[in-house]
């Protein structure tokens, strides 16, 4: 009987040592709860009718508002055609000197670098052979027109003296635009002052930015010898994807923000709205005319963010406090419901990103990342102080 009522009590003692060990630290609630708990805290916030009155918590509606609205639309600065330049050579040949360095201020019609090639000499050579055989054609063209004119020459003859002049003058006048296009003048030529070198000269002004060449390099026709680039008729790019091109046009104010330089803020205007889409993105390109570049130093290819104003309509709009930062991102406080506690009632607020647009008049463009209701009750003022007892702590932030 004893050894029974022994192992009855071990028993018991195991059991309650178990159950002391399964037990909770937490006082009750299992892991599984406590997790669920704090689940829940994320993602709703419990305020007080007494903390909403002690530091001015107010509710209201999102309201439509007559505010500016702004695209956000993203590019690159670029110049017009006619604004950049590949300097090329007519004629192939071995760069004997070039004049310039990149970076280098040049000119239309500058000589930027010497070429050197055989067929420049067998050219003028042909020049000068031609330009005889014009002024034999055009003696002989005008002793047959005498003749003719006196009834004493042969119309064949006055008919082939013609030809012939015809002929040798447009040989003539061919080969003289061959070297006005080399640079080289057909007057010096003919007064014996043949050349050897050729100069080739900058189609455009701009500042040389990428030499091609050295001297003893050979190039042909479709060689680049360098580019040349006017900066100063320089433009921004932007894509505006579908569904905003209906509220782009052109005369639109964009304000431009270099991505690498956070400092520079630039004015523009769009004066081009190109009529198809960019293959890639299916964006539209819209050419935005820099209206205060000053002495702002813009190279093609800069990265830049645009704010297209197009104008004020109607938006969804909330006051400024009601908007707070947290990561990077933009949240508003939706009231979800409220119960009635022992001092007063309990409010319950969760929290909705959103994306902002212009603040203006102390009002804020907003569209929420999730739809809302129409008729949704939000926090309007002091929205910092429900971000404050939220767990990622929001910061003030319009």
């Amino acid at each position: 009987m004893k050894r029974i009522y022994i192992s009855l009590i071990s028993l018991s003692l195991i059991l309650l040592m178990s159950c002391g060990q399964n037990k909770p630290e937490n006082g009750g609630a299992s892991e599984e709860n406590t997790e669920q708990t704090h689940e829940g805290e994320s993602e709703k916030i419990a305020v007080s009718e007494v903390q909403m009155d002690a530091v001015g918590i107010q509710l209201g509606k999102i309201e439509q508002r007559e505010l500016n609205s702004v695209i956000r639309v993203n590019g690159e600065m670029d110049l017009d055609p006619q604004k950049k330049a590949e300097v090329t050579s007519l004629v192939g040949g071995i760069i004997k000197q070039v004049l310039v360095i990149e970076g280098k201020r040049v000119s239309a019609g500058q000589a930027v670098a010497y070429l050197e090639n055989t067929e420049i000499v067998e050219l003028q050579k042909n020049y000068l052979t031609s330009r005889k055989e014009a002024l034999i054609a055009e003696q002989e063209y005008n002793r047959q027109k005498e003749l003719s004119s006196q009834g004493a020459g042969v119309q064949k003859t006055f008919q082939q003296a013609t030809a012939a002049y015809e002929i040798a003058k447009a040989q003539l006048i061919g080969l003289e635009k061959q070297l006005r296009q080399l640079s080289i003048s057909p007057e010096q030529v003919s007064a014996g002052n043949m050349v050897t070198q050729i100069p080739i000269k900058s189609p455009i002004s701009g500042t040389v930015r990428k030499i091609n060449i050295s001297t003893g390099s050979y190039v042909d026709t479709q060689t680049s010898l360098m580019s040349v680039s006017d900066n100063s008729a320089i433009h921004c790019d932007m894509k505006v994807f579908e569904k905003d091109i209906n509220a782009v046009k052109i005369g639109q104010e964009v304000d431009i923000l270099l991505t690498n330089q956070p400092g520079v803020n630039l004015k523009g205007e769009i004066y081009e709205i190109n009529k198809s889409f960019e293959s890639e993105s299916k964006a539209i390109l819209v050419h935005v005319r820099i209206k205060n570049q000053g002495s702002i130093e813009l190279i093609p290819g800069m990265y830049a963010t645009g704010l297209i104003n197009t104008g004020k309509q109607k938006t969804p709009a909330v006051p400024n406090d009601a908007v707070i930062s947290s990561e990077g991102k933009k949240y508003i406080f939706v009231l979800e419901d409220k119960e009635n506690g022992q001092e007063g009632k309990n409010y319950h607020f969760k929290r909705e990103e959103v994306i902002t647009g212009i603040s203006e008049l102390g009002f804020t463009q907003i569209t929420p990342v999730n739809q809302l209701k129409d008729d949704v009750t939000i926090v309007t003022a002091n929205a910092f102080y429900i971000a404050s007892m939220a767990s990622d702590h929001g910061e003030h932030g319009h």
